[in-house]
């Protein structure tokens, strides 16, 4: 089951990239990721209620402040800032920004159980941000300076939510609540920041809103859940591989729906990409083995 989720999280998250980009072209971001996660947690945390044989007791206060803290460092910083990003910085460009996410996971788990990352998990980390700038590296020139660093602070954030705090988590609810928190405060945000003045509800593009409802299905109901439970119980080092295979995901979609070429840069990234999960996925191994004998 936890391969299968991970699985999921490989491809479904893949595709929120190009969602997310269409989505904000005619939704103020932190409203529609707000709207977005509230939705599907709401609806996910209603289905798990209904059909929950024994219903689990409220978070404890502890609890709820881990979860909370978890929506906060994952969804509010981590997707919001992304999504406000991607307003300006191409799709292809945050992906790369983006897949420093894994490199952050690794350096915070090994801080977190003071020992240092394998060799080949290094190793690993280096192929594979070599491979994510040979594959979107021609959009790289583009990004804003002041975007790009907020797409560097929204993935050092997303580390730190899943290495430091979603390992904590033992509620049957914990994604629900999640999603559910984290889109309340992203609303918020959303208004505070003005984005209500943004808003043209006769100007959102069928587009948009066909981006949003995979951004709430796809992305959320299903990417998320999944990747609230692989964080749980993966090695933080095996799970970081996501940040590399979701922007193959990414280009294979571009060419699929939107037509983009497929490049030489695509196909040696995409190379180096597959390499790289193999090596972390070999010193995750090692390091696990190591630590049971």
């Amino acid at each position: 089951m936890p391969w299968i989720a991970l699985g999921i999280v490989y491809v479904f998250w893949g595709s929120t990239y190009l969602g997310i980009r269409v989505a904000v072209e005619t939704i103020p971001p932190y409203l529609m990721t707000g709207v977005r996660y509230a939705i599907a947690g709401l609806l996910l945390l209603s289905w798990q209620w209904l059909t929950a044989k024994h219903k689990p007791g409220l978070p404890s206060r502890r609890e709820l402040l881990r979860i909370a803290s978890t929506a906060f460092l994952l969804l509010v910083v981590g997707n919001g800032l992304l999504c406000l990003s991607e307003t300006r910085v191409e799709s292809g460009t945050s992906a790369l920004l983006i897949a420093t996410t894994p490199i952050w996971m690794i350096l915070l788990d090994a801080l977190r159980a003071r020992r240092l990352p394998s060799l080949l998990a290094v190793a690993g980390l280096i192929v594979g941000s070599v491979g994510i700038a040979v594959l979107v590296g021609r959009g790289a020139g583009h990004a804003n300076a002041l975007f790009a660093g907020l797409i560097l602070l929204a993935s050092l954030s997303w580390a730190l939510g899943s290495v430091f705090v979603g390992r904590e988590h033992h509620h049957p609810f914990t994604a629900s609540l999640e999603m559910s928190i984290g889109g309340a405060l992203c609303i918020v945000v959303g208004l505070a920041s003005g984005e209500a003045s943004q808003l043209h509800v006769a100007a959102i593009s069928a587009a948009s809103l066909w981006g949003m409802l995979w951004l709430i299905t796809g992305g959320a109901l299903v990417g998320y859940s999944a990747y609230a439970y692989v964080v749980r119980v993966l090695p933080t080092a095996t799970v970081a591989t996501y940040g590399y295979v979701n922007p193959i995901v990414a280009v294979i979609l571009g060419a699929l729906v939107l037509g983009e070429r497929v490049t030489w840069n695509v196909l040696l990234g995409g190379v180096a990409v597959v390499l790289s999960v193999i090596l972390i996925l070999l010193g995750s191994r090692d390091v696990s083995e190591e630590l049971s004998a």
